[in-house]
């Protein structure tokens, strides 16, 4: 299983109209092909500063293969709209990660 993490730091200007977009854009989008699963959405503590803060947007996929998949189809056309949207007030970065057990 992997987790699929993006982190975005958002203008306190933007932050409304970007947790709408990615209640009822973002996660609809990403988790309709199915390849993508379990969304959820943090906001990080302590992450605040100069009129920004921090949101992490997590799902989990069945294989890395899927994922890069997903990013093609989906992924990467839905972060041209928000870079469309929001420009340089939202930025993000993502990360892979490998469930282990424990």
């Amino acid at each position: 299983m992997i987790v699929y993490n993006t982190t975005f730091m958002v203008m306190d200007s933007v932050k409304d109209s970007f947790l709408s977009w990615v209640r009822t854009v973002y996660v609809p989008h990403a988790t309709q092909s199915r390849k993508l699963v379990a969304p959820m959405l943090t906001r990080i503590i302590g992450s605040a500063e100069d009129g920004a803060e921090s949101y992490a947007v997590q799902f989990r996929a069945h294989s890395e293969e899927s994922l890069q998949e997903w990013k093609q189809e989906i992924g990467n056309a839905l972060i041209n709209d928000m870079t469309r949207r929001f420009g340089q007030q939202v930025v993000g970065f993502s990360t892979m990660m490998d469930k282990l057990e424990l």
